[in-house]
């Protein structure tokens, strides 16, 4: 759970015609998650959240904030590498990611691995779920 802000986060697959156009606006998420959660803003980071965000630890997009602004204030320096390991789209408007995101510190690097949902929302893409994975 430590990791929970950067796996809203992240980063950088290839398919054609609107499936491509998907891919990038999800991509492009990820990379404005990932800048949001290193300049430790918790109000960008959740503007790519759903407001019916959920995941297991039982977090709703409310209690996620509260968690971001706590996990922000205990970090004051948040450096972050995502590694996109799958980008899939099952069916149109939802998309599935699995990602490595590693926690980088003058002291150690910690790798946590993450299962992201998103959903289309017009043009946009919003997290709605986001899980650790074993």
């Amino acid at each position: 759970m430590k990791f929970l802000p950067a796996l809203i986060l992240a980063t950088a697959l290839t398919a054609c015609g609107a499936r491509s156009s998907d891919e990038e606006r999800v991509r492009e998420l990820f990379a404005s998650a990932e800048e949001a959660a290193e300049a430790r803003d918790s109000s960008d980071v959740l503007a790519l959240v759903a407001d019916e965000y959920t995941d297991a630890q039982g977090l709703d997009k409310t209690s996620l904030g509260n968690f971001l602004r706590g996990w922000f204030f205990a970090h004051p320096r948040v450096e972050l590498t995502v590694v996109v390991e799958s980008l899939e789209f099952p069916v149109d408007g939802l998309a599935q990611a699995n990602l490595t995101v590693g926690n980088l510190t003058a002291t150690d690097v910690d790798l946590e691995r993450i299962k992201v949902e998103l959903r289309r929302d017009g043009e946009d893409w919003r997290v709605v779920r986001a899980d650790r994975r074993r």
